[in-house]
């Protein structure tokens, strides 16, 4: 068996080797002395001299011969400064001070030339009341019209030309804050943003510093509050609904949790919490996520170019952080909805140097006999979210992050399905230098899912065990080399242990799916290059080295005693990453290419909306890692503020795609790798959205037009056949009205076509069993989908997050107005001895509720 932590332990010490060269660059070697010349004492007054006139005027009182091109003056502003008793060298520093010239000294004469002083400045962005580092902000400098974004801990590195500049920082959700520096050496400024109240005056977007390169076209950024705004189901706020309601983000239905992104399957994003792998991201069958939003600080969505420091998903990736906590003061927050309710407390550890954030949610629907249509109302879930971080110097932070959360689903007939999600983080943070800055992480994650099988008789009954555990460390370094080249590298190896499917009691053992346990290595490097201000570059290449060890259990000796005998298989692959984008007046155009594999994948049952029958399997002899081809182009048009127009385009190939043959069973199969059917698809569509970011009125409206397809020899004769989640025309529509400072009024309606269906033509019988006969895979469809869902929401107390009072938000609300129907799934119900009946299931009629958070 191979040794996770030692094989760990020899990434990290190859991860130190290989950036041990760019650190050292970062230690320059002592000078020797300057020249005596340069320490002579002088004082001079100059007003209103030229450059050249000052160069003659300190060679005359020195007597130091000056070498220059008058014309490199030309242009440059006149001296008046008074000097008294100032060494030479200090002279030149302050009169050459912002003008791009420096000098060199050749034996006893001073040369002057053009040289431009780099000078870098650093530090993090925060909010200003609890002292949290703020994801994605920008700082921009409008005088040479460029800028960066934070990372993902709040840090940020620019280096610019010695002088004087103002600065913007802005951030959604915040107040733009202006400060100007005097940059003449290495400086680091630490910086807090003001949150905005609810007052209407602060409602517009500065769409000029997102006009800048620095708003990308491949990423989508969520706060809390934007969580906050959307009316959901029960009242129950939630982030993967919130990413539901995102256009080009499709739900397969009703209550789904499961993301559709660009004709890629829902096992084919890269779901993180705090860089864990969340395997089932569902409450309730997919009802609620297991995402707080008392917990939660930010989620990053890339589903455009993927920067190469993600990898092993086809279609997304899905970065979720967690909130730290206040490091100033405690703070208690929580809220009730008809689903569940919720409690929170943050503070201080040390102050203002270390906080700690604890929530806890649990359901409601076991307490109070709810009766949903899309919840059993003897269902529990819960979740439990712990956050703590500690500054151990200005170089160096320690982050810890903790999730617990389980689901207890109980039905009529004493059946139960169990299931739950653990993970933990353990990172440090290190600034090596001003340009150089460091994230090591530790990484735990298991997901284990526990579901009743039927059985004749209770004393057959079992439990069918799935679950994947994976042991993670991963080392990012951020390389600032100037405000135009971002340099971004890594490693990153992981340990993955699969359960794809086994009974918990003494059920014969012939009938598990053998155990699964594989290595996934990465390296990458990226770089983020800006020319002229009006092209980016951003290029990188993720190499992968993937390697599974499977468990055969049916091999034996000729004497029929079982071997231990292990097949074993190894893949290696380059993913190569590229996004170009040209920046207009009021827009941005861009071209992306994408390489990505996938060596993990879910087999479920293509018809189930709602299921916890899960089986993740990984790559071996019998299953070929997934591969994509990603090609996009966009537009994007601001034509004034507050107002924004996009439209973009895609086509997706992908290989070795996984569907499970016509009437496979999971449970008690162990072939079911050999039953897979693998095939390629084909997606394309087009995305248009227009949002209005200004005044009482806020709304986004958005089209999608996409197609998904698949081609799998076994399946439909070899013809090609829509996919589960080809859902061609979708409409979205987010409209908000601020009519007061306290009141909001809010709604959400979609439509989208029916997705595809497979309905029996004809029924045969076999061993006393009644077999359906499918039609053609996919060529029926489900009705049409659409729903509008209307909210109002009251503030009481003050709306200034960054005082401590008593403040809170009463929410009420109607799900589904129009009372529509939609459908969930059907089931083959029969209605006598010789025949089933399709019968479709649908989704709950109109609802309305009422919700309470608070905060204090």
């Amino acid at each position: 068996m191979i040794n996770a932590p030692a094989a760990l332990k020899g990434m990290f010490r190859i991860l130190l080797l290989f950036s041990f060269l760019l650190i050292i660059q970062q230690f320059r070697p002592v000078h020797a002395q300057e020249p005596p010349v340069l320490s002579q004492p002088l004082t001079i007054r100059f007003q209103n001299d030229s450059l050249s006139r000052v160069m003659l005027r300190l060679q005359s009182r020195t007597k130091v011969p000056f070498a220059f091109d008058p014309a490199i003056f030309m242009g440059l502003k006149p001296v008046n400064q008074v000097f008294v008793a100032v060494p030479l060298e200090d002279i030149l520093k302050n009169v050459l001070f912002g003008t791009g010239l420096g000098y060199e000294i050749y034996g006893n004469q001073v040369v002057i030339k053009k040289k431009i002083n780099a000078v870098t400045i650093d530090g993090h962005l925060r909010d200003k009341s609890s002292g949290e580092e703020l994801i994605g902000a920008n700082i921009f400098v409008p005088q040479l019209n460029t800028g960066v974004i934070t990372n993902q801990y709040g840090f940020y590195s620019l280096t610019l030309p010695e002088g004087d500049y103002v600065i913007h920082i802005s951030h959604i959700g915040y107040q733009t804050e202006t400060r100007t520096v005097h940059l003449d050496k290495a400086q680091t400024l630490e910086i807090g943003l003001t949150q905005k109240t609810n007052d209407l005056k602060e409602i517009a977007i500065d769409t000029k510093s997102l006009l800048h390169p620095l708003g990308p076209n491949y990423e989508t950024n969520l706060l809390p509050d934007n969580i906050k705004e959307l009316p959901y189901y029960a009242g129950e706020e939630d982030v993967i609904k919130a990413l539901q309601m995102q256009h080009g983000i499709k739900a397969m239905t009703e209550g789904s949790s499961g993301l559709f992104i660009r004709g890629g399957n829902m096992d084919q994003n890269l779901i993180m919490l705090d860089e864990a792998m969340i395997y089932n991201p569902s409450h309730l069958f997919g009802l609620v996520s297991i995402f707080n939003p008392d917990a939660m600080k930010n989620v990053q969505v890339y589903r455009d170019y993927m920067p190469a420091a993600f990898g092993g998903r086809l279609s997304s990736v899905i970065d979720n952080r967690m909130a730290e906590g206040n490091n100033k003061e405690f703070h208690v927050k929580g809220g009730v909805s008809l689903l569940s309710a919720r409690l929170a407390v943050e503070g201080p550890t040390v102050k203002e140097k270390g906080s700690f954030l604890v929530s806890f949610r649990r359901s409601l629907l076991d307490l109070f006999d709810y009766r949903f249509r899309l919840a059993n109302h003897q269902s529990t879930y819960y979740d439990f979210n712990f956050k703590t971080n500690y500054q151990v110097n200005n170089r160096n932070r320690i982050l810890y992050s903790f999730y617990f959360g389980d689901d207890y689903l109980n039905s009529k007939n004493s059946y139960s399905n169990k299931w739950g999600n653990l993970a933990s983080t353990l990172r440090w943070n290190h600034i090596f230098s001003s340009r150089l800055f460091l994230n090591v992480s530790a990484i735990y994650s298991n997901y284990i899912n526990l579901l009743d099988v039927n059985a004749d008789t209770l004393s057959e009954k079992y439990q069918w065990k799935t679950g994947v555990k994976d042991i993670g460390l991963k080392g990012d370094f951020s390389y600032y080399q100037s405000r135009f080249n971002n340099i971004k590298f890594g490693l990153a190896g992981t340990w993955h242990r699969f359960i794809p499917g086994e009974a918990t009691n003494a059920f014969p053992g012939e009938f598990n799916i053998s155990r699964d346990q594989s290595f996934d290595y990465a390296a990458y490097i990226s770089q983020q290059l800006t020319i002229r201000n009006v092209l980016e570059l951003n290029y990188g290449i993720r190499a992968t080295l993937f390697r599974t060890t499977e468990d055969l259990d049916d091999v034996f000796d000729g004497q029929g005693n079982k071997l231990n005998a292990k097949d074993i298989s190894q893949y290696v692959g380059l993913e190569p990453r590229i996004n170009v984008a040209w920046l207009f007046p009021q827009g941005r155009a861009h071209l992306t290419y994408n390489h990505n594999r996938q060596f993990i994948q879910l087999i479920q049952s293509t018809e189930l909306a709602f299921s916890s029958l899960e089986t993740w399997l990984p790559s071996s002899s019998l299953l070929k890692p997934q591969r994509s081809d990603h090609w996009s182009a966009g537009f994007e048009y601001r034509p004034a503020e507050g107002y924004s127009g996009s439209v973009d385009f895609y086509y997706k190939r992908m290989y070795n795609q996984q569907e499970l043959g016509e009437h496979v069973q999971i449970i008690q199969n162990p072939s079911v790798r050999q039953a897979l059917l693998k095939g390629v698809s084909d997606a394309y569509g087009m995305e248009f959205n227009f949002k209005k970011n200004l005044g009482r009125f806020t709304g986004d409206l958005s089209y999608v037009y996409s197609r998904a397809f698949r081609k799998i020899m076994q399946i439909n004769e070899g013809k090609r056949f829509a996919a589960n989640f080809d859902i061609p025309h979708e409409v979205k529509l987010q409209v908000e009205y601020k009519a007061t400072d306290r009141i909001a009024l809010g709604s959400f309606y979609t439509y989208a076509t029916g997705r595809p269906l497979t309905l029996p033509v004809g029924y045969y019988w076999h061993d006393n069993v009644q077999v359906p006969i499918f039609e053609g895979r996919n060529t029926s469809r489900y009705p049409d989908f659409y729903r509008l869902d209307l909210s109002a929401r009251y503030f009481t107390g003050s709306p200034d997050k960054s005082k401590k009072t008593f403040s809170s938000v009463v929410s009420v609300g109607v799900y589904n107005v129009f009372n529509r129907k939609n459908p969930l799934f059907y089931r083959l119900r029969q209605m006598n001895s010789t025949a089933d009946i399709p019968q479709i299931e649908y989704a709950s009629g109109i609802l309305p509720w009422i919700s309470y958070n608070f905060r204090i």
